[in-house]
């Protein structure tokens, strides 16, 4: 067992289209692969103690930039994986609460909607554990919408804007912040300010490995690692 385990991982899943076409396979494929591949990783996770892991799903440039047919393709599987965790009885014997962020109930289709809204519903009442998704998702855009809103209140009143204005104001309000970044498939960089305010003081974890060749070993591998370091937070 792992001595120090972190209270929030966060994973950005890279390297589904580019695992599919080694294998010659379409890009549906790579993501239905990489489906499996964060059910098995959410399950060490919950056994190995994390409490919230948070999943980027798609980001806001995934919906506006890539094919019709690809996004397409990703809905059908956001529908799909949604309805089973409702009924998912692990879920529920864990207690785990399922949170969505970002822009989805302004961008997705509504069968799509609703099958989120009742994973949501369905597990709204458990605190033991929390699965985050982030669907139609940057950082940017949630910083932005959280300058607004500051904006517009400090308009009206006297507000005394500090750390705890912009937490308030952020799609991630609930949420602890995160304690390590795992990103797959190379590329050793974040993207589009992913949970820019939360992750500010998190520990990274690069590995070259493709997401759906990820393994709980490899998470297992990624959680050591954060145990052997000392966390400075900026001191």
């Amino acid at each position: 067992m792992i001595d120090s385990i972190p209270r929030h991982v966060a994973i950005i899943p890279d390297g589904n289209r580019r695992w599919a076409k080694q294998q010659g396979l379409t890009a549906f494929r790579g993501h239905e692969k990489g489906v499996g591949i964060f059910e098995d990783i959410a399950e060490q996770a919950a056994e190995r103690g994390v409490e919230h892991l948070s999943l980027w799903g798609m980001s806001l440039d995934n919906l506006t930039k890539r094919s019709v047919r690809e996004v397409a393709g990703l809905l059908k599987i956001f529908q799909r994986e949604f309805a089973r965790l409702t009924t998912d009885p692990k879920i529920h014997e864990r207690q785990t609460r399922i949170n969505v962020f970002g822009r989805w109930r302004e961008k997705f289709p509504m069968p799509v909607r609703r099958e989120i809204e009742k994973t949501i519903t369905a597990t709204a009442g458990y605190t033991k554990r929390h699965l985050n998704f982030f669907l139609v998702y940057n950082g940017t855009d949630e910083m932005l919408q959280a300058v607004r809103e500051i904006t517009r209140e400090a308009r009206d009143s006297k507000t005394n804007i500090n750390a705890q204005t912009i937490k308030r104001h952020l799609f991630t309000k609930d949420l602890p912040p995160v304690d390590l970044i795992i990103r797959t498939a190379g590329d050793p960089h974040l993207s589009n300010g992913f949970m820019m305010w939360d992750a500010a003081d998190a520990e990274l974890y690069f590995t070259d490995t493709f997401w759906p060749d990820f393994s709980p070993a490899e998470f297992d591998a990624a959680l050591a690692a954060y145990a052997q370091r000392r966390r400075r937070r900026g001191r």
